[in-house]
């Protein structure tokens, strides 16, 4: 009985990262029309860098393979990125082999690939408002002798354990347009041995495709004497002429656009039977955990009194669990080294607290043994993080969950608490799992679905306010104060905490210089408290830099100064996808502008007031002293997704912001004031 590990692998295909494999020999390339070595342009995608010929994915689980081929054609300058392979994969338990390809230009001259293919980690960012980065192993090769109109050929093999079965994702929409695809999936055809022992049988899929397309399930007579990983069934889709996927400013993660079947060994053939034993093999690997409780006791004894109110205890817990180690946002460490460091992978909670440090869910899975031992109620909710997908529970399998929230009744009302997202403050959830649905710990048979909270906008806001003086040349000179609140100060203690206190500068002082105009210089004057995750972090600069733009005796300066660089939010006229913002937020900015002595302000702009049921933008300017003004502004965002219907009352707001955000102040010398 073989033995079916718990690993989520997403056999996916951009065309930057590629992730499969092919098993064909080198020499058995198809047949090459000469049309396609002719082409010039594909009349179904008019200036596409590329197209896709054809795209072959086969994933043989008895042999435990994954294949693929690909053949694209090159269509102009900018194809020719597409020479470049970058196949992401897991060195512990995948490798990448049988790999061949070749460039066919023309005139019908064939280069053979000869090159090597290197290792090599990449940094990829990952979606989200802050487009974070993260480090990905892949193995790369690139195809020689390029040119617009040549067709790149390549495949390799993706090998894994003997006693690993993968259950593949097929990712059937990609960057290019596909002429032509087809995928095969030849699953394990006996039982399997799952986690907490049950026995697997058969394959099932959840699939996101056109209407009408679906995959073909195929199935034949096996021989009595057959092996046990000799298929007698097979699943495939063929689709021609896939269109390339639209890529839009604020839409949905891009995972959960394209068409795409995922795949899954089952248990059960029920939605509700699958979930119901599901959440009770959740719980109980969490119960076993939090079980382990060791000097939990002693914790709660030393952190909480008797007088306190259940709040205060759950604060007071809530600060001690959020000062441990968070080994979830540490740089990766090999395992030699954590070895040498003593630093074993926690097995209960117990194990948190003598290491000082666990993951993410340790930590939470550690707040709410400490919350039950303090006499209140708490548990668990698992959750998909929503900035690479949602929760589907057509999708029968838990891969899609990626963490554990604490969830605590205070006064029959439940509060969701986050201390092992990093610099979380106490009462918020990290945007990813905020706003997101999946199963959670509750008495009785059934297993419950909940949803967990959206912080509103007060949660993610930024506050801005700029003293400045413009000399006799335009520039300015002055101060500016920036407050960052809620998720808005998490976020950026996150990323502060990857660095050293110079990294932690330079990001600051880099943000800012991106508001306001080229050429500024930005220095850091007050180093904020990056430590302390209840307070909202603040921060001041020292700022200079050109601003005004002369015009005889008359001036114009922008109001608005931290929007000077701000591009139109939707330029497009028409729109494919819905419309989606990770969190609601909330901006204030305050700037006060002196003029340089002799001059005095002509004109202000007129106040605005654009208001939606979701949305709010407010401006004010006035005179402030003898040769000066100020501007206030403030825009919020009160909605997260939108359908692709309301594309043009959002757009037209956006488009009130950006026109309200350049109107200018004029001014002139004071001079020719007083002779008009």
């Amino acid at each position: 009985m073989a033995l079916l590990r718990r690993f989520s692998f997403g056999l996916s295909l951009s065309l930057y990262c590629l992730l499969s494999a092919s098993a064909s020999r080198a020499a058995d390339w198809p047949p090459l029309p000469p049309d396609d070595l002719r082409m010039t342009q594909f009349a179904q995608e008019p200036g596409a860098p590329a197209v896709i010929l054809i795209r072959e994915e086969i994933a043989d689980d008895p042999h435990n393979n994954h294949s693929v081929y690909m053949r694209i054609k090159v269509l102009n300058e900018a194809g020719r990125k597409y020479a470049d392979v970058e196949i992401p994969y897991s060195r512990r338990h995948f490798s990448i082999g049988d790999v061949s390809g070749r460039t066919i230009h023309t005139d019908g001259t064939i280069i053979p690939f000869q090159g090597q293919v290197f290792d090599k980690v990449v940094l990829k960012k990952r979606e989200g408002p802050r487009s974070e980065e993260t480090r990905i192993f892949v193995k790369s090769f690139a195809l020689p002798d390029v040119q617009v109109g040549s067709i790149l050929e390549y495949r390799y093999s993706l090998r894994y354990d003997d006693n690993l079965f993968v259950s593949p994702e097929w990712i059937v929409q990609q960057d290019l347009f596909q002429r032509e695809a087809h995928f095969k999936f030849i699953p394990y055809d006996g039982m399997l041995q799952l986690a907490h022992d049950r026995i697997g049988n058969g394959v099932a899929w959840t699939s996101y495709l056109p209407k009408g397309v679906q995959p073909q399930r195929h199935e034949v007579p096996r021989a009595t004497y057959a092996s046990v990983r000799e298929a007698s069934r097979w699943i495939d889709l063929q689709m021609p002429n896939i269109p390339a996927i639209v890529r839009e400013p604020y839409m949905i993660p891009i995972s959960e656009l394209r068409y795409r079947v995922k795949f899954y060994y089952m248990v059960g053939a029920k939605q509700e039977d699958f979930w119901k034993e599901e959440g009770k093999y959740l719980s109980k690997d969490a119960e076993i955990f939090m079980g382990r409780k060791g000097n939990v006791d002693q914790v709660v004894g030393q952190m909480v009194t008797p007088n306190d109110t259940p709040e205060q205890k759950i604060r007071k817990l809530y600060t001690y669990v959020a000062q441990l180690d968070n080994w979830t946002y540490n740089p990766e460490r090999p395992e030699q080294q954590d070895r040498a460091l003593g630093i074993k992978s926690n097995q209960g909670a117990e194990d948190v607290i003598r290491q000082h440090g666990g993951s993410h869910d340790d930590l939470n899975r550690l707040f709410v043994a400490l919350v039950r031992t303090a006499g209140v109620p708490a548990s668990l909710i698992w959750v998909p993080s929503r900035d690479s997908s949602f929760f589907d529970p057509a999708f029968l399998s838990t891969a899609q969950l990626s963490a554990e929230v604490a969830i605590v009744n205070l006064g029959g009302k439940d509060v969701f608490l986050d201390p092992g997202s990093k610099f979380c403050p106490y009462s918020l959830l990290d945007w990813r799992y905020s706003n997101a649905k999946g199963p959670r710990q509750a008495d009785g048979k059934s297993t419950v679905f909940s949803d967990t909270p959206l912080p509103d906008y007060n949660h993610a806001m930024i506050q801005r306010l700029a003293r400045i003086t413009l000399s006799n040349d335009g520039r300015f000179d002055g101060i500016v104060k920036v407050g960052f609140y809620g998720l808005e100060a998490m976020d950026r203690r996150q990323q502060g905490g990857r660095t050293d206190a110079t990294g932690r500068k330079k990001l600051l002082e880099d943000e800012v210089r991106s508001w306001l105009p080229a050429d500024s210089d930005v220095a850091l004057t007050s180093d904020p408290d990056w430590a302390n995750s209840e307070s909202h972090l603040a921060a001041e600069f020292k700022v200079s830099g050109p601003l005004a733009l002369g015009s005889g005796k008359r001036w114009i300066i922008p109001a608005h100064l931290f929007q000077v660089n701000e591009h139109p939010r939707f330029s497009a006229s028409q729109r494919i996808n819905a419309i989606y913002f990770y969190y609601l937020t909330r901006e204030i900015d305050e700037v006060h502008v002196t003029l340089p002595a002799g001059m005095q302000v002509e004109s202000l702009p007129g106040a605005e007031n654009v208001r939606l049921d979701y949305a709010l933008y407010k401006t004010d300017q006035k005179a402030e002293n003898p040769n000066g003004f100020v501007a206030h502004r403030d825009l919020v965002l009160g909605g997260v997704a939108f359908p692709s219907n309301m594309y043009k009352e959002i757009k037209d707001f956006f488009d009130k912001v950006k026109t309200g955000d350049d109107q200018p102040v004029l001014a002139k010398t004071a001079v020719t004031a007083d002779a008009h």
